[in-house]
């Protein structure tokens, strides 16, 4: 079974910054923005001032990597989709990603336009994460170019993506989106961050009916309940919510009978239990996360990209969702281990 994930390829600049960083930039902590112009200068700032650490980013591209590291990369089941720069900064997240088993399909834009990156301040000795993402090339994407990977597309079984790509190529979502209701995929879509529920909303009302397999965190999930009009805070009852929102298809044949509930709702809540629910089931599932020390919290920063990422590789296995969810926190808790959203030197999952 393969994955097919369309996304914006982002260098990860991380760096351990104060708090004055982040307020002399107007940085939410725990958020994701995309950069303004007054954001022009930081980039520079933090390679100039902080030891610095480069990884491939992005999060679908996130995801994928985190999917081939638990599946094993010579065992590729994964092609990411997205624009870069033809600059230094696209051939180095190109040969990274590469290097953790991604098969990656970069459209280059020319022109000067420079490779996408993303900052991520790592705040509180690692409990708060904000990130700023330049999209520069990333935002150049252009749908003739996915139709020209058709190839990709049509060998999977599995779509993947994030809010993130909303707001850069609608119609590119829309149409991966429609094409695995056509060929009876499976269509999987994260959130990603708040700001898409209150840019996209109408973008996001129309994409819903086609989602199988829908992801956000908690500040997330409560702004899209906020936007939506939910008139509740109730991260379990946002899940149902979402979960029965009309949907265009319910009965995939090739997904086991125990699957077979519309859409499922996926809500992390960093240390707090993970929420699932399912359309047509007034009941949501609750799962414990590992509690770490201070000491073991390394940096939150891709902890729900690696999280989607053990989702996956254990649903490609046709396994049962609750090892799936099991798979995923594992993921996650490995990740925030580490500085930056990078994969740990061993694998010690056993499925």
């Amino acid at each position: 079974m393969h994955i097919f994930g369309l996304g914006n390829p982002l260098l990860d600049i991380t760096a351990k910054v104060e708090d004055s960083f982040l307020e002399k930039y107007g940085l939410p902590k725990n958020s994701a923005i995309v950069a303004e112009a007054k954001h022009e200068s930081m980039y520079e700032e933090i390679i100039n001032t902080y030891e610095i650490e480069y990884s491939a980013g992005g999060a679908t591209q996130n995801t994928m990597r985190y999917c081939q590291w638990i599946v094993g990369k010579n065992n590729q089941v994964t092609t990411f989709v997205g624009s870069v720069g033809d600059d230094h900064f696209g051939k180095i997240m190109e040969q990274k990603a590469k290097d953790d088993g991604v098969h990656v399909k970069y459209q280059v834009v020319e022109g000067g336009v420079s490779t996408g990156t993303c900052a991520v301040m790592v705040n509180n000795n690692g409990k708060y994460r904000s990130l700023c993402a330049y999209l520069g090339a990333s935002e150049k994407f252009d749908r003739h170019f996915l139709l020209s990977n058709s190839v990709f597309i049509e060998k999977a079984k599995i779509v993947y993506t994030s809010g993130h790509m909303l707001p850069v190529s609608h119609d590119s979502v829309m149409y991966l989106a429609k094409h695995t209701m056509e060929w009876g995929k499976d269509f999987f879509f994260n959130l990603a961050a708040p700001y898409v529920s209150r840019k996209c909303m109408s973008q996001l009302m129309e994409l819903l009916p086609y989602v199988d397999f829908f992801f956000s965190n908690h500040d997330e999930a409560l702004t899209f309940s906020e936007v939506k009009g939910y008139n509740t805070k109730d991260p379990k009852e946002i899940a149902k919510l979402i979960a029965n929102e009309p949907k265009q298809k319910y009965n995939n044949p090739r997904i086991p009978s125990s699957y077979k509930a519309g859409r499922v709702v996926v809500i992390t809540q960093s240390e707090k239990d993970v929420i699932l629910a399912r359309s047509g089931d007034s009941n949501v599932k609750l799962f414990p996360v590992k509690q770490l020390s201070e000491e073991e919290l390394k940096d939150t920063n891709g902890a729900g990209d690696a999280f989607t990422g053990g989702f996956l590789a254990m649903y490609i296995h046709n396994k049962p969702l609750e090892t799936c969810i099991e798979c995923a926190i594992y993921c996650a808790t490995e990740c925030i281990k580490l500085q930056g959203c990078t994969l740990p030197k061993t694998m010690g999952y056993k499925y």
